[in-house]
């Protein structure tokens, strides 16, 4: 997508989209941010490409004390954008 008035253009590989719903996870905790998860559904498509790819499903959960690597956007307590799975 265009980047709006007074916004910078989109970087090469970038795709930017609206969403027209969204659906919060139903165990989302506003006060310690548990469950903060949420789907967006697009208003067009994003188009696959090698910046822009589905997550594979996962064929196990991780275990207790594994160190997972996330990514989203906001802010959380980890600069390095880890989080350790207690």
């Amino acid at each position: 997508g265009e980047a709006p008035p007074g916004e910078a253009p989109p970087a090469p590989g970038e795709q930017r989209r609206r969403s027209v719903r969204t659906f919060r996870f139903p165990g989302y905790n506003e006060t310690s941010k548990d469950g903060d998860l949420m789907l967006l559904r697009l208003q067009v498509p994003a188009h696959l490409s090698r910046q822009v790819s589905p997550l594979p499903l996962a064929r196990t959960c991780a275990a207790p004390g594994t160190t997972c690597q996330i990514s989203g956007w906001g802010s959380t307590t980890s600069p390095e954008g880890e989080a350790h799975l207690g």
